[in-house]
């Protein structure tokens, strides 16, 4: 994906700290979320999602016997990022205000929608890696239950 276009990217300082759009407090969803600080325009990159990176193999090791990581996978999926930034705060939700979009070789947590102030800001994990059970507690009227993504062949099951 090519890089984006600057209405789409707001801010002229450091945009790997592009933090002033939100805020870390306690969630309904899940202990801690980001909420929004102000207004933000559908496509607007409110914050990076960083940290160390990783191959996927080295991570694994890492994290063999913990139960919560914050990896994110990057390109090809070989590569993940270790969540050390407010981006890894941002929780799961079935209704999503925002989605994840990865901009050379960086991923980003976007807008879909223009967001009011005090919003929280939730993407979709779509999980897709992982032995253990993920249930979902977004409470949003169309939650799947889980935050592994449902194809549409198993979702006709139900």
């Amino acid at each position: 994906m090519a890089a984006p276009s600057p209405n789409r990217f707001p801010l002229k300082k450091n945009p790997k700290r592009n933090s002033h759009f939100a805020i870390i407090r306690s969630s309904r969803i899940h202990a801690a979320g980001v909420f929004s600080t102000q207004a933000i325009k559908k496509g607007t990159l409110i914050l990076e999602y960083d940290g160390p990176r990783l191959s996927k193999e080295a991570a694994d090791i890492v994290y063999e016997n913990r139960k919560d990581t914050y990896l994110f996978g990057i390109g090809d999926g070989t590569q993940v990022i270790d969540g050390h930034s407010m981006a890894m705060f941002v929780n799961h939700s079935c209704d999503p205000n925002c989605e994840t979009a990865e901009y050379d070789d960086q991923i980003w947590i976007q807008a879909m929608r223009d967001i009011e102030p005090g919003e929280e800001l939730v993407y979709d994990y779509y999980l897709y890696d992982g032995e253990e059970e993920a249930p979902c507690y977004c409470g949003a009227k169309t939650c799947r239950g889980t935050m592994y993504g449902v194809s549409p062949s198993s979702q006709k099951k139900k």
